[in-house]
């Protein structure tokens, strides 16, 4: 469920881009989930990383109904 960084010379984009490799196994309460993006394109996996109140970041399947009910609710409290 780690958060790993792409040197940009992979990607070819000037910044580092954030991937999963792998997802969490268990769903994250939503009370600790602050906000979400999506990663790259140019990532092996698809993947949507959760960051929490205290700041950590967190791979997420984007395809379980968890994360997308997640991802609604964020851009609906925005």
């Amino acid at each position: 469920t780690q958060v790993h960084s792409v040197p940009s010379s992979t990607v070819g984009a000037d910044t580092p881009t954030a991937c999963c490799f792998s997802y969490a196994a268990r769903q994250l309460p939503r009370k600790f989930v602050a906000d979400y993006y999506e990663t790259s394109s140019q990532c092996s996996k698809p993947g949507v990383i959760f960051q929490t109140k205290r700041g950590r970041e967190l791979c997420a399947d984007p395809n379980e109904d968890w994360v997308q009910k997640y991802i609604t609710d964020l851009e609906l409290n925005l």
